[in-house]
C-alpha cells in the first residue's frame, strides 16, 4: 500500500535522560528549568569505588534504573531497551498488535554505537566483549524479546542520527514496507566520545549557555529516545491516541567540512526550507523551535543565521528552545530526544524554559529563547533541528495530534516509479575498477579468494591524493569505488548532477584502524592524549560526510552500520526512496577496510579460517577476509532519460526481516520469507562465506522454491573474500558488468567452486558464464538479519518492468 503523502503520526513515545528514566520524568525537569549536569561516573576511565564528588569529569549522564532487564548487558543495549519498552507501552500496543511481526520494524541512529565494547576490550584482551560491539548486536540485545519481526536497521549521520532514522521510518511507512515503526536514537557515556569532544575544544568548563556572549562549548550528555510511528489511518482503526503529527521532514548536507558547520548555515537553510515544504507550512504557522544549541561557538553562529535566513523577520516572534541546556548533547539520541520533548510540548500545549541562560546575554536579538518559567501558549506547529558533523542536517515539523485533519485513504495505490541503476564501481582485492572486476568472475574460482589489504598505491589514481592522506582506508576505497561508478555512469556534469542526489553508504566496522588507534592511545595515555583527527575520521560516517565533499552531494548522506547486511539494506531504502517519488537519484555504497583485530576477534567467534582457504558451501572451515568497496548510482527513468543515461539494470524489490536466532528452523524460515518477498527469484546470490550461514541460507533458499524447482545459486565468495557489507554490492555489479560480454546480452552469475559439497540436493551450482536475468541477491547476519533484494539485467531497447510492490505479510 503506497502512500506517499500518507499522514505518519507517534503513538507512543519512550525516553531516558539525566533527569529521569522515562518520558514524563524527563519533562518535568525541563519544566522545572532542572539541569541534569553531574560528574559522569559511568566514564570507564573512572576508577571503580571512586566517590562522586572526587570525579572531575562532569556531563549529562542517565540514571541507571534498578530492576530493568538485561542487568547484564552492556550500558547502551540496557538503557535503549527501556526506553523501546516505554514507548511500546504507551502506544497502547500489547503482547497482540494489529499488525503481523515483520511488518514491524525498527529504525535506530547512533553516532557511536557499541564503543564502549571497544574499551573494554583494549583493557581485558577478552575478545567476548567484540560480540556486544557492533551497532547489529547492541540493538538485538535492546529488542530481545520483543514482537517486531521486520527490520532491524541502525542508521549513522553523526549528531543528526536520532533525528535521521525518523526519516527512515516515513519512508518504510509510506511505501507500504511496514506498519509500524519504532524510530529513536541512543549513544551511551563513554570516554571515547569525551576525550574526542574535549580533543576538537567543544566540550565546555561551565554549563552549556547556548546563543550567549562568551559561550565555550557543549556538556556531553547521553540519552535513548524512540518514538513509535504509524499511518495515521491504521492507528485511528485500532483507537490509538496520537501524541503528535510528523507533518513534514527536511534533510540536506552542508558540503562544507568535516567538523565545523558551514558559516552561513547554508545546508540547515535548506533542510528547514524542505522540511516547511514537505509539511506544507510557512515560517507563520511554526509556533516553536527546538535548536540544535550545542552551545559551541562556530555552530551557534551557523545555525543562528540559518534560522534567520529560513524565518526572515519572523524569526524574533518565534519561541525557541535549548533542550541541550537540559539534558545535554546526546549525539546519537540528541535529535530523538528533542524531537520527544517537542511532541510533549505541544500536547502540552507549553513553551518549555531554556536553562542556564539570562535574558542579557544573549549574543543574537532575533533568538528568542524562552529564558523564563515554562508557560501556556497556543502552538499550531513546532520546528525540531538536529545537526550532525560533516554536515548532516534534519528537521522535522511536528503538529499537535488535536485537530489534525482526517486520515485521508487514497482511492488506489499510488503507482511506484522505477529505480535503474546506471552506474556501478568497485574496488576489490585483484580488482581495481570493473574490467577487472568482470574478468576475475568471467573465471572459475581459483583455490581461494582474493583477500587482505589493497595497497593505495593501486588505487590512489581514482581519487584526490592531496585531500586523502588523512583519511582512513575504509574512506580512501569507498571514495575510489565511487569514482568508477561516476565513470560508468558517464556522468558528464557531476555538480548538476550530484545536486539533486543523496547517498545512503553501508558498512559493518567502518574505520576499524583508526578506532583501534584513538582508542588504544586513550586506554594507554588517558583522555588528553585523544588524537582529534582520528576522532574525526573514526566516525562510521566519515566516509558519507567525505563523499558529499568531495563530490558536493548537497542531499542527505546517511551511513547504515554494524551489520554484515548493512549495503544491501542501504541500497533497498535509497531503491525505496526513487520509487516513491522522494528522490530522483542516489549514490549507494558498501565500504570495508582489513582488520588484523577484526579478524583475530572473528577467529574467536569461530567465523575466521587461519588456513587461507575459503569456498561458499563448505560450512566449518570459515572464511578469510578482505578489504574493499562497491557503489551503484540509482537513478528514476525521468533523471536517467533527461541525461540520455544508458541503464544496466533495475531494482525490482527489496525486504528485511530479523528473528531471535538465524542458526535453526527460524534463521531458515527468515530466509524463505524474505526471498519470497522479492519473488522467490529462480537465481540467487548467496552471501555464504564458509560459516555456518551457509546451510540456513541453502535451506531457506531451497524452502522459497517449494514446488518450483530448485534454484541457481551463486555466491561471490571464493572469488574475492568476505568482505561483509561490500559483498552483496560487488555481486550485484558484478553480475551486470558480465553482461557486456554474454553472448545472449543477459547479466553473468559469479560461478561457485567445483568443491561445494553438502547442499546439491538444495540448489543447482551457477558455472562460469551462466546468463542472469531476474536474480535475488541474498545476504544474513550472525545477530538474525537477514535481507534481500531483486534486480534484473536491463538490455536496451528493453523496457524496466513494473516495480514490485512489498508483501502484505
Amino acid at each position: 500500500m503506497n502512500q506517499p503523502h500518507a499522514q505518519v503520526v507517534i503513538t507512543g513515545m519512550g525516553l531516558v535522560t539525566c533527569l529521569g528514566s522515562d518520558a514524563p520524568s524527563t519533562w518535568r525537569g525541563v519544566v522545572e528549568r532542572r539541569s541534569g549536569i553531574g560528574p559522569l561516573t559511568a566514564l570507564e576511565a573512572v576508577a571503580e569505588g571512586t566517590k562522586p564528588e572526587d570525579v572531575r569529569w562532569r556531563g549529562c549522564q542517565a540514571p541507571d534504573p534498578p530492576g530493568s532487564r538485561g542487568a547484564e548487558w552492556p550500558r547502551e543495549a540496557r538503557l535503549l531497551g527501556r526506553a523501546l519498552d516505554e514507548a511500546w507501552r504507551e502506544a497502547d500496543l500489547g503482547e497482540k498488535p494489529p499488525y503481523r511481526p515483520e511488518r514491524c520494524g525498527y529504525a535506530i541512529g547512533t553516532t557511536l554505537h557499541g564503543m564502549r565494547q571497544g574499551g573494554a576490550y583494549l583493557r581485558t584482551a577478552d575478545p567476548r566483549h567484540f560480540a556486544d560491539f557492533l551497532a547489529g548486536a547492541t540493538l538485538r540485545r535492546a529488542t530481545h524479546g520483543a514482537y517486531p519481526r521486520g527490520p532491524r536497521l541502525t542508521t549513522c549521520a553523526a549528531c543528526s542520527s536520532g533525528l535521521g532514522s525518523v526519516g527512515l521510518a516515513m519512508t518504510l511507512l509510506r511505501a507500504g514496507v511496514l506498519d509500524l515503526v519504532l524510530a529513536g536514537g541512543y549513544d551511551a557515556i563513554s570516554e571515547y566520545a569525551y576525550a574526542g569532544f574535549n580533543s576538537l575544544r567543544l566540550i565546555a568548563a561551565d554549563p552549556t549557555r547556548p546563543f550567549c556572549r562568551g559561550r565555550d562549548g557543549m556538556t556531553i550528555g547521553e540519552g535513548y529516545a524512540v518514538v513509535v510511528l504509524e499511518r495515521a489511518g491504521d492507528a485511528a482503526a485500532r483507537g490509538a491516541l496520537p501524541v503528535a503529527w510528523v507533518r513534514g521532514l527536511g534533510e540536506s548536507s552542508d558540503c562544507h567540512h568535516l567538523t565545523q558547520p558551514h558559516p552561513e548555515g547554508d545546508g540547515a537553510v535548506r533542510a528547514i526550507r524542505a522540511a516547511m515544504t514537505s509539511a506544507g507550512v510557512g515560517p507563520d504557522e511554526i509556533g516553536l523551535i527546538s535548536a540544535h544549541a550545542t552551545g559551541t561557538p562556530n555552530n551557534d553562529v551557523a545555525e543562528a543565521s540559518a534560522l534567520r535566513t529560513a524565518f526572515g523577520a519572523r524569526l524574533e516572534h518565534v519561541p525557541v528552545v535549548a533542550f541541550k541546556t537540559h539534558i545535554g548533547h546526546a549525539l546519537g539520541g540528541a535529535g530523538a530526544a528533542e524531537l520527544v520533548l517537542s511532541a510533549t510540548a505541544l500536547r502540552e500545549q507549553t513553551v518549555p524554559p531554556t536553562a542556564n541562560v539570562e535574558p542579557g546575554e544573549i549574543e543574537f536579538p532575533s533568538i528568542r529563547l524562552n529564558t523564563g518559567p515554562a508557560r501556556r501558549e497556543r502552538l499550531g506547529a513546532a520546528m525540531s533541528l538536529s545537526l550532525g558533523f560533516g554536515g548532516a542536517n534534519s528537521c522535522a515539523i511536528l503538529g499537535p495530534a488535536v485537530g489534525m485533519p482526517a486520515p485521508k485513504e487514497p482511492a488506489r495505490d499510488a503507482p511506484l516509479r522505477e529505480v535503474l541503476v546506471t552506474g556501478v564501481g568497485v574496488v576489490l582485492p585483484g580488482a581495481i575498477g570493473n574490467e577487472q572486476l568482470a574478468s576475475l568472475l568471467a573465471a572459475e574460482p581459483g583455490t581461494g579468494p582474493r583477500a587482505g589489504p589493497i595497497e593505495e598505491d593501486c588505487y590512489a589514481h581514482l581519487i584526490n591524493a592531496r585531500r586523502m592522506r588523512r583519511m582512513s582506508d575504509y574512506v580512501k576505497l569507498t571514495l575510489g569505488a565511487t569514482a568508477v561508478a561516476f565513470e560508468d555512469a558517464r556522468i558528464a556534469d557531476a555538480p548538476a548532477f550530484t545536486d539533486g542526489c543523496s547517498a545512503i553508504l553501508g558498512t559493518t566496522h567502518g574505520s576499524a584502524g583508526y578506532c583501534e588507534a584513538y582508542y588504544t592511545q586513550i586506554v594507554k595515555e588517558g583522555m588528553a592524549a585523544a588524537n582529534p583527527m582520528l576522532f574525526a575520521e573514526g566516525v562510521p560516517n566519515a566516509a558519507a560526510a567525505q563523499l558529499s565533499l568531495m563530490l558536493q552531494v548537497k542531499g542527505f548522506c546517511q551511513t547504515i552500520v554494524g551489520t554484515r547486511t548493512a549495503g544491501l539494506d542501504a541500497l533497498w531504502l535509497a531503491a525505496l526512496r526513487i520509487a516513491t517519488g522522494e528522490w530522483e537519484r542516489a549514490i549507494v555504497s558498501a565500504g570495508e577496510e582489513h582488520s588484523p583485530l577484526v579478524n583475530r576477534l572473528y577467529k574467536h567467534l569461530g567465523l575466521h579460517a587461519s588456513d587461507g582457504s575459503g569456498s561458499p558451501f563448505r560450512p566449518g572451515r570459515g572464511f578469510v577476509t578482505g578489504a574493499g568497496a562497491a557503489t551503484l548510482i540509482l537513478e528514476s527513468r525521468a533523471s536517467c532519460t533527461a541525461r540520455g543515461a544508458r541503464p544496466r539494470g533495475q531494482i525490482l524489490a527489496g525486504a528485511s526481516l530479523s528473528t531471535e536466532c538465524l542458526a535453526g528452523r527460524e534463521g531458515i524460515d527468515c530466509v524463505r520469507r524474505g526471498l519470497e518477498a522479492v519473488g522467490g527469484p529462480d537465481q540467487v546470490m548467496s552471501s555464504a562465506n564458509g560459516t555456518w550461514i551457509d546451510r540456513v541460507e541453502a535451506m531457506g533458499i531451497a524452502a522459497s522454491r517449494r514446488r518450483r524447482g530448485a534454484a541457481v545459486v551463486s555466491s561471490i565468495y571464493g572469488h574475492i573474500a568476505e568482505t561483509f557489507s561490500v559483498g552483496p554490492l560487488a555481486a550485484i555489479a558484478g553480475a551486470l558488468l558480465g553482461a557486456r560480454a554474454a553472448r545472449d546480452g543477459h547479466g553473468v552469475l559469479p560461478a561457485l567452486r567445483s568443491d561445494w559439497n553438502g547442499y546439491r540436493n538444495l540448489a543447482v551450482p551457477a558455472r562460469s558464464g551462466m546468463a542472469a536475468r531476474d536474480v535475488g541477491v541474498l545476504c544474513s547476519d550472525y545477530t538474525g538479519l537477514c535481507s534481500a533484494v531483486s534486480f534484473r539485467y536491463l538490455r536496451e531497447p528493453d523496457r524496466a518492468v513494473a516495480p514490485r510492490r512489498p508483501s502484505p505479510s
